[in-house]
């Protein structure tokens, strides 16, 4: 930090304080930062135009999965709604792997939640577990992995009903992100690409939109009830899980 000071001809508290988020560098600042640690092209460009984007009340970057696992990390508090899909935080490695058609690395593999340092409140919708992603034997893990978090102490795992009354507004998944002593942030995952955004506002109305979900969702023994039932519809009589023709028997 002290070296790339010095290179800027600035003091390393006025950098550190940069790296911290206690003060926004100026677009040309971010940029001699980038010249510095050789960071060209587009990456550059879109950096540049986020910095100057900043300054706004209700900026939106898009893309970042790599900021988007940092803020899991970090974050004094997470909360995460997924109606469709499984939350990122939750999902199994098999899982994850389904999801993006790829496979995952081997650190990746371990549960998401368990590496965030702050208070986890995942919100699953049930279209997320009747969803077949991947194998009967991916969903299956998937699901039994969510039962075996409904009562733990060290994340909250809810599950909304389909047959609750729809909610405008809560058709896309999103996750909030509460630090300390930085602004929250609110990331929303698009068709084709993410977008985040700082905004009081923004992140004012997606708390309501969590507080709704969290009184949609079903107590305890309700999410374990679905949760079982979702697991005997994935499962033959004799406990083999149940595949889907083609892909052979267990």
């Amino acid at each position: 930090m002290r070296e790339l000071a010095r290179l800027l001809g600035m003091t390393p508290g006025f950098v550190t304080n940069w790296e911290r988020g206690l003060r926004l560098p100026k677009p040309e600042d971010v940029g001699a930062v980038l010249a510095h640690c050789r960071v060209v092209g587009e990456d550059r460009r879109r950096i540049v135009e986020m910095a100057r984007g900043a300054r706004e009340q209700d900026w939106i970057a898009t893309g970042g999965e790599e900021a988007y696992r940092e803020w899991e990390r970090t974050a004094r508090a997470v909360f995460a709604w997924g109606p469709e899909l499984v939350p990122p935080l939750l999902q199994t490695s098999a899982y994850a792997a389904a999801v993006c058609l790829q496979p995952r690395a081997v650190e990746e593999q371990r549960p998401a939640w368990r590496a965030a340092r702050g208070r986890c409140v995942l919100v699953v919708g049930e279209t997320a577990l009747c969803k077949r992603i991947g194998s009967a034997e991916v969903m299956a893990e998937q699901v039994r992995q969510l039962a075996s978090l409904v009562d733990a102490e060290e994340v909250d795992v809810r599950v909304v009903p389909a047959e609750r009354e729809y909610q405008p507004g809560l058709g896309r998944a999103f996750t909030i992100f509460d630090f300390a002593g930085l602004p929250s942030i609110v990331h929303e995952r698009l068709l084709t690409e993410s977008a985040s955004s700082s905004s009081p506002a923004r992140v004012a109305r997606y708390r309501e939109a969590a507080e709704t979900l969290l009184g949609l969702a079903l107590p305890p023994r309700a999410a374990n009830e679905l949760l079982e039932s979702v697991l005997r519809k994935l499962s033959v009589p004799d406990g083999r899980v149940e595949t889907r023709r083609g892909e052979g028997t267990t």
